[in-house]
């Protein structure tokens, strides 16, 4: 009778203890979320002086008003993030939350705009997640299915950055010779996806352009266009690219009908390249007429695994 009568009390002791332990992780878990909130918040705060000051500095300077695009820093702060990562949760998915707060971030500053191509000649669906997954659910996006009225209206609007196909020789993949010109505005400042998983190829890709300076991060590709007054052989580039001690790959040639014709070949050199560099000057010779630097990237994260 003995047994029989402390049995039941035994499994209900079983299960009021499994209760509380649950209750405690949960409350931990609330804990957390409150402390990340408290975060985010001393976050925006110290953003808000960030942009009071960038202000400042840009009325000083006469200039009126400021870009609060910062893509190079941006891809500083997701690298540092990568470098810390471990366990069960995905990288991707650490890099989609903090997308989120930098772009959420960078319209507190100021506005922001993402302007996105999706011709008949693309997968625009693919262009505009891609657009969304790193520029934020809440960003003003326009999809636009003209490559002439998405350069213009980046090229108009300090604000507002494009998201274009990457480069290549196929329909729609020319647009690049838009910035191979004196005085044009735009710059490549990134390139997307920003995070390269090890099996997961076959994604779209795409290079974004602004009005803002391509900045260096310490590990970078730079972009330029050799511009040619006849027909020039890859080989006979590649030549001079060597003589110049450059070493590039070509990405796409294109030739444009702007009075005399002109060929047009793009370039991916590694590291980070200004106007200024010697080197450039010395790649002009016939037949090659000019140099043009288009901005660059930061290169992506790549990983075998998104998660350990």
């Amino acid at each position: 009778m003995t047994s029989e009568t402390q049995s039941p009390v035994k499994q209900a002791g079983t299960g009021d203890d499994s209760a509380p332990a649950l209750a405690d992780v949960r409350r931990e878990i609330d804990a957390i979320d409150d402390a990340i909130h408290d975060l985010l918040m001393k976050r925006t705060e110290l953003v808000v002086d960030v942009a009071n000051a960038k202000a400042r500095d840009a009325s000083a300077a006469g200039e009126g008003s400021f870009i609060a695009f910062r893509p190079g820093r941006e891809a500083e702060v997701l690298r540092r993030l990568a470098g810390r990562h471990e366990g069960r949760l995905p990288l991707r998915v650490v890099f989609r939350l903090w997308r989120e707060i930098i772009s959420a971030m960078t319209r507190i500053q100021g506005p922001f705009r993402v302007e996105v191509y999706g011709g008949a000649d693309t997968d625009a669906l693919a262009y505009w997640d891609l657009a969304r997954n790193y520029y934020g659910s809440i960003t003003e996006m326009t999809l636009h299915d003209s490559m002439r009225d998405l350069t213009r209206r980046v090229s108009q609007d300090r604000s507002a950055i494009g998201i274009l196909p990457r480069p290549g020789n196929y329909p729609g993949g020319d647009w690049w010779t838009a910035l191979a010109g004196r005085g044009v505005p735009l710059r490549v400042v990134t390139q997307l996806p920003f995070a390269h998983i090890d099996g997961m190829e076959g994604e779209v890709g795409a290079l974004v352009v602004a009005q803002a300076e391509f900045e260096p991060t310490g590990d970078d590709t730079s972009l330029i266009a050799i511009s040619a007054r006849g027909s020039v052989s890859e080989t006979k580039l590649a030549q001079l690219l060597n003589a110049a001690g450059i070493e590039a790959e070509r990405l796409s040639v294109a030739v444009t009908q702007d009075g005399e014709p002109r060929h047009l070949s793009l370039y991916a050199v590694p590291g980070y390249l200004e106007a200024g560099d010697a080197r450039l000057a010395a790649l002009i010779a016939e037949p090659v007429d000019d140099v043009y630097v288009l901005g660059g990237f930061a290169n992506p994260v790549r990983r075998d695994a998104d998660t350990d």
